[in-house]
This record gives C-alpha cells, structure tokens and sequence, in this order.
C-alpha cells in the first residue's frame, strides 16, 4: 500500500496532477477542490489513495491524490456507498471534504445535490449511509457553517507551504475575518501570512 508521495509536480492537466519523483512521473488524480490548489513547480507530500480497477481482463491501477489525511479518510468513506465508485467520487469531490462531510451531517440534500454527479436520489442514500459516521469524524460546524471554497483553498496552499494544519486552520480564520467574504484564495494565503510574521 503506499501511503504518501513526495516530488515535484510535472505539470496538471484534466483533474490530474503529474508529481515526478526521482526518475519517475507518476500520474495522480486530484479531486477538484485540491487540484485547484497545485501548480506546475510545487513541491509536494501529498497523502494517497491506491484503487486497482479491472477493465476486461487486465488491472489498472489508479492512484488518487489529497490535501491531507483526513480528506483520504473522508474518501474511503464516501466510496463505501452503493454506486460511488473511485472515479465518480473524485469527480463529486469538487467541494472540499469537510464541507461535504458537514452537509451530510445536517441532512442538506440541495446542497449534496450541487455536487457532480450527485442527484438527490444518491444524495439520501450518502446521508443514510454516512450520517453518523461524518458526525464522529468531523462533528457538526455550528450553525450549519461551511468554510467558504476560497478558504479551503487557502488552507490547502499554506499545508503546502509547510505550515501546520492546525496553524493554518487559525490563519485562515482570522485572515477570513479581517477581509471580505468575497475574498480570493490567494488574497487569505497573503493575509494569512502576514499574520504569521507579524505574531
């Protein structure tokens, strides 16, 4: 099993993230929410997922890509659902994991519904299925509050830089407080670095 990935990203392309290590390329997939936080240069230790697919007579095996461990645990999980499999559930992955898993705790099927390939049919079979276990895992945001898209992002690229994710996680809270809801992700990264410097 392998469990991480350390290397140089190649280039990205199509929802996939080529990390080269040594004298090898490996060929990542990347769930929209992270993908949308890696660029072509980056160093990276990205937790991963390995699934081996048969198509026909042969096995091909295809390794998915996250922001931290959590966000695997997260998969394995919503993979475990009758009829989301590995590749449709990198596809509905284009929010971030906690946001998802938040939604399902508080049985908010429209929101569930929004993502990829996620009606609202297979939406009440998720939250049936997952509920309870998405309550243990990440408990209940208070007041049903996701974290906005451009703060997960931001979150993701300070992981990257090196910060912890318990550091980043209070960052990128207090840089969201001091700017406007409609702030960019690289706006919260450079406040939240800021912030960082200055403490």
């Amino acid at each position: 099993m392998i469990e991480s990935i350390r290397g140089s990203v190649d280039k990205t392309a199509d929802s996939t993230i080529y990390i080269r290590t040594g004298p090898i390329v490996l060929r990542i997939l990347a769930p929209g929410y992270f993908f949308r936080s890696v660029s072509a240069g980056q160093e990276v230790d990205i937790p991963v997922y390995l699934h081996l697919q048969m198509e026909g007579n042969r096995v091909v095996p295809l390794i998915v890509g996250f922001g931290e461990v959590r966000d695997r645990e997260f998969f394995e999980k919503f993979i475990s659902v009758s009829g989301v499999g590995v590749k449709a559930a990198v596809k509905a992955l284009e929010k971030p994991p906690h946001a998802i898993a938040s939604a399902i705790a508080s049985e908010d099927y429209d929101y569930l519904a929004t993502l990829p390939g996620i009606g609202k049919k297979r939406a009440r079979q998720i939250v049936a299925g997952l509920q309870e276990q998405m309550k243990k895992m990440y408990g209940v945001i208070p007041g049903g509050r996701i974290l906005s898209d451009a703060a997960s992002e931001a979150k993701a690229v300070l992981k990257q830089l090196g910060v912890h994710v318990t550091e980043a996680d209070e960052l990128v809270e207090k840089a969201c407080s001091e700017l406007d809801e409609n702030a960019r992700a690289a706006e919260i990264v450079k406040r939240a670095m800021r912030i960082r410097n200055t403490q």
